[in-house]
């Protein structure tokens, strides 16, 4: 019998229409795992598994099909009796084995990846990210219900001894980053994932949600929920407890209480969040959005009077709006009800920090204590201890406040501004980088031009606004960033071409002083409150020898009483030096003095940062120590920043030292760093490929 070819010995075994038949209903079996897998929170390793068994199946499949044949006596095995059918029998057994081998070989490396991948990856033990849950299928007066919940679940967690939760905004931005359960982990540096889903049935809520472990993106555990109206706050407390047993299995007693117990109470807080939330999300505040979630909140406290957290969210929101007075009965009431809880001593922090009460520092401590999940209390505690003169703490405060919220530019953009005043330039410019690898677009890129500036590469500063400028040319405030940095190298036709109308801060760095008064006593009758204009203000009088002008403006700030007594801003011990300053050209000289004993105990007496350095001069020259007061200044030679020459040339405590050689010499070396800048501007505009 004639040989036939290999191909129409194909054709004969009907292995083309078992191949077809097999990649038909391998799609369609793989299509519904997926879906069903995606739709009832099913382990990914189900639809992973499957696509490997319908690749590995294949070769298994056509070798059958070679060798057998299905007849009306059932399956036999075809007879091969020529060399070159026995040969084609080998061939596919070759290509079987090769088959198989080369799919493991492929999968190999995404598996050492799962295995091996997030060693590398700094990632908590103990530590979750719930992420926002998706009410894309609910009504649209429901949609709120998906972030209240996860916010919920997301609080509760936080307060269980020994889990370390990511914070809210980082888990709603790694949304927008990634979609893979693995990538989300490695980003927040937790090791599992809550996710959710929220659907109607009829009149019930139906609630799917998984816990996935982040180094696999596996799942370990997931379970879908129905319930009814008013159901939702026994949810959120039997998802916590399963939540808090997959990731703490040895935990015994854990509290988590939710905000509240009243069912009605739960539903307002959970509506005035989600308003809330929309007001803090955006850079400017809406009024009338926060307006709506005080009212909600106003009414989960009538609806649940006994509710700390009702209360203590209420008064939250009321400072967050300028309503201090009115924060006082509720964030009281919530500290009479339970003083055990961060959300509580942190609003109670806020309170007597924006109120200029002293004792900010305790509940702030006590918040961190309470919770060390919380990044607000974090990054607060940290501010006031620098406030009030501490070197070492505040650093780790805001490194902890980063760990639990790894993708919130304000975090960094805090540490940044720490360590360029406090630290060295190196550490500056490393949060820079981490800045860039991290985030981009314009509001990444004006900081880390901010951090270059603190760093004292001023040209650099300028190329990355450039590139939010253009990024967002509609934004004025890049325009005015600009100027501000054009005119801090001296280039001051720039600075006036890109805010031909200067305000008052240009007009400062230009020590153009009577149109800086001139300026700011107009913005005064619309900005009454503004405690920075009158500051600069002061400034300006005192430059132009009107010193009791300045010191009347000063004394309307409650200075040098909010200074004394607690410290609370940077912004206020620039305040407290011009007063310091006025006093002393006024020729009070006793009460001049005795500001300039408590600014030297209050100063760090190693730090080089130039800021520190002149007003430390300053208040030594106040207190007849010129010569410490001459030596001090000299300390400006070391600084990284480059120094403002306004504080430098035109404070009054300084005119002694007009005639000193090493005062002028100071002079020189600040002016000769500004003519360097200028001079290397080009050059670095060219390496970013950007222009003014």
């Amino acid at each position: 019998m004639p040989d036939k070819s290999f191909f129409s010995e194909l054709r004969k075994r009907k292995v083309f229409q078992t191949a077809a038949i097999y990649g038909a209903v391998a799609w369609g079996v793989t299509e519904v795992t997926v879906t069903v897998v995606e739709q009832l929170f099913l382990p990914q390793w189900v639809a992973t598994l499957a696509v490997i068994g319908f690749v590995v199946g294949f070769p298994v499949a056509m070798f059958l099909a070679w060798t057998f044949d299905l007849t009306t006596q059932g399956i036999q095995r075809t007879t091969v009796s020529s060399g070159r059918g026995k040969a084609s029998i080998a061939a596919s057994l070759v290509l079987l084995i090769a088959g198989t081998a080369g799919l493991f070989f492929l999968i190999r490396p995404v598996l050492q990846s799962q295995e091996t991948g997030p060693e590398s990856i700094s990632i908590v033990p103990n530590s979750v990210a719930v992420l926002p849950f998706d009410s894309a299928l609910l009504e649209s007066t429901d949609a709120y219900l998906g972030g209240g919940l996860s916010d919920e679940l997301r609080d509760q967690l936080g307060r269980i001894s020994g889990l370390r939760v990511a914070a809210r905004s980082s888990s709603i931005a790694v949304l927008k980053r990634s979609d893979d359960a693995r990538s989300m982990g490695e980003q927040l540096g937790v090791a599992m994932l809550v996710e959710g889903r929220l659907s109607q049935r009829g009149n019930k809520l139906r609630v799917s949600v998984q816990l996935i472990e982040g180094r696999t993106g596996l799942s370990l555990w997931s379970e879908t929920f129905d319930r009814g109206p008013g159901e939702l706050l026994t949810l959120q407390q039997t998802i916590t407890e399963r939540i808090v047993r997959e990731v703490l299995p040895g935990a015994k007693d854990f509290v988590a209480q939710p905000a509240t117990q009243n069912v009605t109470a739960n539903e307002l807080m959970l509506l005035a969040r989600h308003y809330e939330s929309i007001v803090r999300d955006k850079p400017e505040v809406d009024y009338a959005i926060l307006q709506e979630a005080i009212r909600l909140y106003r009414e989960a406290t009538e609806a649940d009077p006994d509710s700390a957290l009702a209360h203590s969210r209420l008064a939250g929101a009321l400072l967050y709006s300028g309503e201090l007075e009115a924060a006082e009965t509720p964030i009281f009431r919530a500290l009479s009800l339970n003083s055990e809880l961060s959300d509580v001593q942190y609003t109670l922090g806020l309170y007597y920090w924006v109120r200029g009460i002293p004792g900010a520092g305790e509940p702030f401590r006590k918040a961190v204590e309470l919770n060390p999940n919380n990044p607000d209390a974090l990054q607060s505690y940290a501010n006031w201890a620098w406030m009030q003169g501490e070197t070492e703490g505040p650093e780790e405060l805001l490194r902890r406040a980063i760990e639990v919220d790894r993708l919130s530019l304000s975090r960094y953009g805090a540490l940044g501004s720490y360590l360029g005043i406090e630290r060295t330039p190196e550490k500056t410019l490393d949060v820079a980088r981490q800045v860039e690898a991290l985030f981009d677009g314009p509001a990444a890129w004006r900081l880390i031009g901010l951090l270059h500036e603190m760093a004292g590469e001023v040209d650099r500063a300028i190329a990355w606004t450039i590139m939010a400028r253009d990024a967002e040319p509609n934004n004025g405030d890049h325009n005015q960033r600009l100027a501000e940095l054009y005119v801090i190298i001296g280039d001051f036709e720039t600075g006036l071409e890109l805010e031909p109308e200067p305000g008052v801060g240009l007009l400062y760095r230009m020590r153009r002083y009577q149109e800086l008064i001139d300026t700011a006593e107009l913005l005064m009758i619309d900005e009454p409150h503004d405690v920075v204009l009158r500051y600069l203000l002061a400034f300006g009088y005192n430059a132009t020898g009107q010193f009791e002008a300045a010191l009347r403006i000063l004394k309307s700030t409650g200075l040098p009483d909010s200074v004394l007594l607690e410290v609370r801003a940077s912004t206020d011990m620039e305040g407290f030096s011009t007063l310091m300053n006025a006093a002393y050209g006024a020729g009070e000289t006793e009460v001049a003095q005795g500001l300039a004993r408590f600014w030297i105990t209050k100063s760090h007496p190693v730090n080089k940062d130039w800021w520190q350095s002149v007003n430390m001069a300053c208040a030594m020259a106040v207190a007849g120590n010129h010569a410490a007061a001459l030596d001090r200044l000299t300390h400006v030679r070391g600084s990284v920043r480059l120094p403002v020459r306004p504080v430098l040339m035109d404070s009054p405590c300084l005119e002694s030292f007009a005639e000193e050689p090493r005062y002028q010499e100071i002079l020189g070396l600040v002016e000769a760093r500004r003519k360097a800048l200028r001079e290397r501007l080009p050059t670095t505009l060219a390496e970013f490929n950007v222009s003014l």
